[in-house]
């Protein structure tokens, strides 16, 4: 068995913040809620100002399935599994039972990356269907995870260094603007890691830490260029959740909160053709 049987989002103080007592500390939710209301306010009018007012149109289905050869896609599903953990965990700290507050957070940050969606319906970039449903795959993401604990020894992580894209008038789609990090598909790398001691038989898991774990990368090139091509990349990972010492709530919310990251570490790249990098950001 890889795991005890017991959720581990079920045990007390396993993930965030516990408190005592059994009923919602409102004081803290009320903290909660006005935190991510300012959060979505602030989001809205950098967004409005940024992108949307400018490029009006009417409402509009339209699909982009070549610029950024998936990295975008991907990142949809990072964002909104990153989105419904921040939720979750917020509101496990106003003492929400976990199994609620896992709901809520993939209802919430689905509900977030919708709006976005349509307010890019209504403006030169359409409504893009294809990234609605990476979104809704990111935000049912967590769900899995909490209900299928033999999931949560997979990670979805992402590393970035900034490309020659960043700064520089978009491609395909950005209607002239400036490609920022978000946008900056060349500078994205994303990995799925494996925790490889938990799937390991019995008799050798001993023999492999816990802490390392192998991650397979993806990644795009020259995706405003002539010649776009994917990158894929193996490299070493580390679980972060193992190497920061889970000796309180918080450090163990620290740890889980980092395992979004893959950390600069050497890594082979696989295709178009080999490389060996000492450390690849």
């Amino acid at each position: 068995m890889f795991y005890s049987g017991v959720n581990q989002y079920d045990t007390a103080g396993a993930n965030t913040f516990a408190l005592s007592q059994d009923e919602v500390n409102t004081a803290r939710l009320a903290l909660v809620g006005g935190v991510w209301a300012a959060s979505m306010v602030t989001i809205h009018i950098y967004q409005q100002n940024g992108w949307w007012k400018d490029h009006r149109a009417p409402f509009h289905f339209q699909e982009d399935l070549t610029y950024g050869l998936w990295v975008d896609k991907i990142g949809h599903f990072y964002g909104g599994y990153i989105l419904g953990f921040a939720i979750d965990h917020s509101l496990r700290w106003a003492n929400v039972p976990p199994s609620q507050a896992v709901w809520i957070g993939a209802a919430g940050g689905l509900l977030f990356q919708t709006y976005v969606e349509v307010e890019d319906g209504f403006s030169d970039w359409g409504f893009d269907r294809v990234d609605f449903a990476s979104d809704v795959g990111g935000a049912v993401w967590p769900v899995v995870r909490y209900y299928v604990p033999y999931a949560q020894n997979f990670d979805l992580k992402m590393s970035y260094h900034p490309s020659d894209l960043l700064g520089e008038p978009g491609g395909i789609g950005f209607k002239g603007q400036k490609h920022l990090m978000i946008d900056d598909y060349e500078g994205q790398t994303f990995w799925m890691s494996v925790k490889v001691h938990n799937l390991l038989p019995g008799g050798v898991r001993s023999f492999w830490p816990e802490f390392l774990c192998l991650s397979l990368g993806y990644g795009a090139r020259e995706v405003a260029g002539v010649n776009p091509h994917r990158v894929l990349f193996i490299a070493p990972d580390l679980d972060m959740t193992k190497i920061i010492p889970p000796k309180t709530s918080f450090l163990k919310f620290v740890g889980e909160a980092l395992n979004f990251f893959h950390l600069p570490l050497p890594a082979l790249r696989i295709y178009p053709d080999a490389a060996a990098y000492g450390v690849y950001f």
